[in-house]
């Protein structure tokens, strides 16, 4: 990497978390261009040099955030594993950039399909990698549609958050989990 693109890296990355930092004090609505641009010491061109909006800077924080905070241990139990994945979806989905993302996911199309691409897929590839590696475990049936269980899973999270405005507690996880585990479980 040369001197130039390593001071460009820099930036983007000063502006990703200036994004971050400004919307735990306040709302994606009242986010401006002009406070990131103010909180990274940059000028509102170089944000606009790689965002075309302010939807799709958010974005792009959201995923630097989420980065790494997914992974599956394949030396755990599925259900373990799910139990983690859903306390960190809650987590993330009920923090500032959270919220901010998914009142943009909402809004727009094209950052839906954005967060659609460079979120939701991957880390549901992630995911059926692991319902896999449960069934070559012998721990889960293989008749399962994945998709199914993964909608059942995730798309409570989701829909306890958009449509009841609540964050899933522990209690709420737990049961979800029983509740499905029941059925693509393995008894022995």
């Amino acid at each position: 990497m040369n001197m130039k693109q390593h001071k460009e890296a820099r930036s983007k990355k000063q502006i990703l978390e200036a994004t971050i930092v400004l919307l735990e004090t306040s709302s994606y609505s009242s986010l401006t261009v002009e406070a990131v641009a103010s909180q990274a010491g940059v000028g509102k061109a170089t944000i606009y040099r790689w965002w075309n909006s302010k939807a799709q800077l958010v974005l792009d924080a959201f995923l630097m955030t989420v980065e790494s905070e997914f992974e599956f241990d394949h030396s755990k139990p599925i259900k373990d594993n799910f139990k983690l994945q859903l306390a960190t979806l809650t987590r993330i989905l009920g923090s500032r950039i959270g919220k901010s993302t998914l009142t943009i996911v909402t809004e727009n199309e094209d950052i839906a399909k954005d967060f659609y691409s460079s979120y939701i897929i991957i880390k549901r590839n992630n995911a059926k990698q692991a319902l896999q590696a449960a069934i070559d475990k012998g721990e889960i049936h293989s008749n399962i549609t994945m998709d199914i269980v993964l909608d059942l899973l995730y798309g409570s999270v989701y829909f306890q958050i958009l449509i009841y405005k609540k964050l899933p507690d522990e209690a709420y996880i737990d049961d979800l989990l029983n509740h499905v585990m029941q059925g693509i479980t393995i008894s022995n």
